[in-house]
């Protein structure tokens, strides 16, 4: 797309020749420069340093960047070659004064020269210009080769470069599109002309552009970022704005905007939807995409997904895209990253509260590393390296995990961030916006993933109906619900449960919940867990294609090891349920038990090996041990007792 606004700021490779051009003072055509140092400064302070436009384009003298920005630039005379080191503070020159000015006043002679330049050792080619004996290099070059930001605002020309944040391609969605945007969004209709005459050229590259070529111009983008016009409908930025000018502009009713209803599968990741369950990923995201674009964001909490999941590091299977995030550590740089780390995490495992955590690993990676550079956490820390923000967000989400706290990484076109289940709700945490957490909408316009961010809260709270984590590196991302303890749900809550999914369940069924809390409370055990399975194992006391029946008094499955199998009878409800309760004492803990033992089963146990709900599932048991064998099956009864807890 043709803009002159490129041009005011990004530096193109351009053939290098020893004839010399005309380079413009830049502060001619009203550019300034803000420079912020600091990841919590947004806005940057303002800078002076010598600036000139050549063939349309901006060149900086490259030892006021370094000043700037702080890193280090020298000068190898004999080698007659510029050295540039990101990791290292600038070094002050003579020439370079006690203040920085520009001095670029008037037109001067710009010679494209092959200076010799290395940036960490290593040669580099970029577009280089001689102007009164010192170099002037494009900002965005240089951005993309030491990895800082750089932001241009078309209103006001101005030029900000953020040392601390990485740096990011503008896409087909420009900083002149932006800008457009965000005046339209807060401009009346009737501001419209006035505002399309202004951004017609740069938008368009033509001088006498007017607002159809402007029009043209917004339905041609591609890729622009998703706006939400209310609560509950969202469109592509460039189709809704496009639309919104048409009328104001020819006093007409506004086109229908294509809703971005039904295809939210196109901001998946592209790793997201590559995988052997994709037909059913796909049909996951449709039903996130009906609740996503819903009357109001609550209605996700009713949604659920049947499979698929996703193979990169926005899902975590494992840790090894974490890990591997920027480029490539080594199983050495793994284990010497836990080493160091690891009397952090013993101090992060024993605080008591998620906030303390969250507040921890925030300190801790405050104390590390600092961002705006491209080194991998794993090699980063003890020096305060500068890194990239993807790879804070990666050793962030390693250390989540080790606090037992459930995440995982989502982006956006130039950073990341982590998404956290902290007190019962997932929260945004963005350690480049501070230690604060955020909700999930304040991030949702930014989020190049939406759909996938808004599943991946289903498919990873814990107690979800979907729980595709199938190793042990399970106890890695959930909270997980101890067996031992007092129960959460009332009997009153048990009973009104039952008698809603089932509404013929046998009154003795409703007359015998109060012994689960007893039973329980006589062995520590939590009864409403108990209760629960029971729901789960005969089928919610219809005993359908269940294996025990009613008059056995056997409500768990106990003693049914293979199909056809009878198990165990019981004289009483209460002597069922106490057996049952026993059994789950054997997994829970190795206490004695405090009744007189009546479970058969209960000496065949490894006593302890499942002290929580989820290690029941023999699949997703770190020993290989559990109650059953199918799949998610601890993770079946919590989402039983969640339904319990709402009544």
């Amino acid at each position: 797309m043709k803009r002159l606004i490129t041009a005011a700021f990004c530096a193109a490779a351009l053939t290098c020749t020893a004839s010399a051009v005309t380079a413009a003072p830049a502060a001619s055509a009203g550019q300034t420069l803000y420079v912020s140092t600091s990841a919590s400064d947004s806005v940057g302070r303002a800078a002076d340093p010598t600036i000139y436009n050549i063939g349309g384009h901006t060149y900086f003298k490259l030892r006021d960047l370094g000043r700037l920005l702080d890193f280090g630039v020298t000068y190898d005379s004999a080698a007659k070659a510029v050295h540039i080191d990101p990791d290292s503070s600038y070094t002050p020159v003579a020439s370079d004064g006690d203040t920085m000015q520009n001095t670029a006043t008037a037109p001067a002679e710009a010679i494209a020269t092959p200076q010799a330049m290395y940036l960490s050792g290593e040669k580099i080619s970029p577009t280089t210009y001689l102007i009164k004996g010192s170099n002037y290099i494009g900002l965005r070059e240089l951005a993309r080769l030491i990895d800082f930001s750089v932001s241009y605002n078309y209103d006001t020309r101005r030029i900000t470069a953020y040392a601390d944040y990485p740096y990011a391609e503008e896409t087909t969605w420009s900083a002149a599109m932006n800008d457009l945007a965000n005046n339209l969004r807060i401009q009346s209709a009737a501001s419209y002309p006035a505002t399309a005459s202004r951004y017609a050229p740069v938008v368009t590259g033509a001088a006498d552009a007017d607002w159809r070529a402007l029009v043209s111009e917004l339905r041609a983008v591609k890729r622009a970022p998703v706006y939400a016009a209310s609560d509950s409908k969202l469109y592509r930025s460039n189709f809704y704005w496009a639309d919104r000018l048409v009328a104001a502009l020819t006093n007409t009713a506004a086109a229908a905007t294509p809703v971005y209803s039904g295809s939210l599968t196109k901001l998946a990741d592209a790793n997201l939807v590559d995988n052997p369950d994709k037909a059913m990923l796909q049909s996951d995201f449709q039903a996130m995409s009906a609740a996503y674009l819903g009357p109001k964001p609550s209605s996700l909490s009713d949604v659920s997904v049947k499979n698929g999941y996703s193979k990169n590091a926005r899902s975590r299977p494992s840790l090894t895209d974490t890990y591997t995030l920027t480029g490539g550590a080594t199983e050495v740089d793994r284990r010497a990253a836990k080493s160091y780390f690891a009397s952090d995490m013993a101090k992060l495992s024993a605080l008591t509260t998620d906030g303390d955590r969250v507040s921890y690993i925030y300190n801790l990676l405050q104390r590390e590393y600092r961002t705006g550079g491209s080194a991998s956490w794993t090699k980063g820390y003890g020096r305060k390296s500068a890194v990239s923000t993807a790879s804070l967000a990666a050793a962030a989400d390693w250390m989540f995990s080790e606090a037992g706290i459930p995440a995982f990484l989502a982006r956006s076109w130039s950073t990341a961030w982590n998404v956290i289940y902290v007190d019962g709700q997932w929260a945004v945490f963005d350690f480049t916006k501070g230690s604060a957490l955020r909700s999930l909408d304040d991030y949702r316009l930014t989020d190049t993933h939406p759909g996938s961010t808004l599943m991946l809260t289903q498919v990873m709270r814990p107690g979800a109906s979907y729980y595709h984590v199938r190793r042990a590196t399970v106890d890695k991302y959930f909270t997980y619900t101890d067996l031992t303890g007092a129960p959460q749900a009332t009997a009153k809550q048990m009973q009104a449960y039952i008698k809603k999914v089932n509404p013929n369940v046998p009154q003795s069924v409703i007359d015998m919940i109060p012994y689960y809390l007893s039973e329980g409370k006589a062995e520590g055990i939590r009864g409403d867990i108990a209760f629960a399975q029971s729901c789960l194992e005969t089928g919610n006391f219809t005993f359908k294609d269940s294996a025990v029946t009613l008059d056995q008094n056997n409500f768990c499955g106990l003693g049914v090891i293979e199909n056809s199998m009878k198990g165990a009878s019981f004289d009483t409800p209460q002597l069922g349920i106490r057996a049952q309760i026993q059994h789950l004492k054997a997994y829970a803990n190795k206490q004695p038990l405090n009744n007189e033992r009546i479970d058969p089963r209960f000496h065949l146990v490894t006593r302890g090996v499942a002290p929580t709900v989820q290690y029941l599932g023999i699949q997703e048991n770190p020993q290989g041990y559990g109650w059953a064998a199918g799949a998610d099956y601890g993770v079946k009864i919590l989402n039983i007792l969640e339904n319990i807890l709402t009544y």
